[in-house]
């Protein structure tokens, strides 16, 4: 079990379906994301913030308007460009990085920021990594 980084932290499971991940909040909420998809998201922000740190940027009412600042919100909707529900899961995806080690968490409860410290260099690299630490 996992548990996202917030101030009100919320606990979720996350299981590798290949070709991809489905997370499934404690209200019943799921939310998808194939590997190529993440594999898109991981590049999109090293190629924005380098090893620097980024921010959650889920906001839905600045995702909905176009004014949310880059960051792994924004890398998600950017994928999937609409669909702000599939954008608000960054909270737990973020943590699902986190957790196999692609990520590093800045550890605040507010202002939550993470960095790459270790990229897939594939999606096969990706998968193995998910493998290892399925939630």
């Amino acid at each position: 079990m996992s548990s996202t980084n917030g101030g009100k932290a919320k606990k979720f499971d996350w299981e590798l379906i290949t070709p991809r991940i489905s997370i499934q909040n404690h209200e019943g909420r799921v939310h998808e994301y194939e590997l190529t998809e993440i594999f898109e998201i991981i590049n999109w922000l090293k190629d924005k913030f380098s090893d620097q740190w980024f921010p959650l940027a889920n906001n839905v009412e600045l995702m909905s308007n176009g004014t949310e600042k880059d960051g792994l919100g924004t890398a998600i909707l950017n994928s999937k460009p609409n669909d702000i529900t599939h954008a608000q899961g960054a909270s737990y995806l973020g943590v699902v990085l986190q957790e196999i080690g692609i990520f590093e968490w800045n550890h605040a409860k507010r202002g939550i920021e993470w960095k790459i410290v270790n990229p897939p260099k594939t999606i096969s690299e990706l998968q193995q990594m998910l493998t290892g630490k399925n939630g």
